[in-house]
């Protein structure tokens, strides 16, 4: 059984506890709390997954959108040298 200081008020608390006893604080060994660890964790697959987003939609606009495009345009007459 490892005791630390709880992050909230100092008493001394095991490092499985999910609340200090004293002052309630949530996973009370740790630096940071479940809540910020979890805003933490959401902020950065928000980040993540903006970047997958946008890569997706720049490589859709340089590499699919040009070839389309040149399979909807209808060569015209004067395009395909006969004349």
């Amino acid at each position: 059984m490892s005791l630390h200081p709880c992050r909230g008020c100092g008493y001394q608390v095991d490092i499985s506890a999910l609340a200090c006893p004293k002052c309630g604080a949530t996973d009370p060994a740790r630096k940071i709390s479940r809540q910020q660890r979890e805003a933490r964790t959401f902020v950065l697959q928000l980040v993540i997954g903006i970047s997958l987003l946008g890569a997706t939609g720049w490589v859709v606009w340089n590499q699919v959108v040009p070839v389309v495009k040149a399979v909807l345009v209808k060569p015209t007459l004067s395009n395909t040298g006969a004349e």
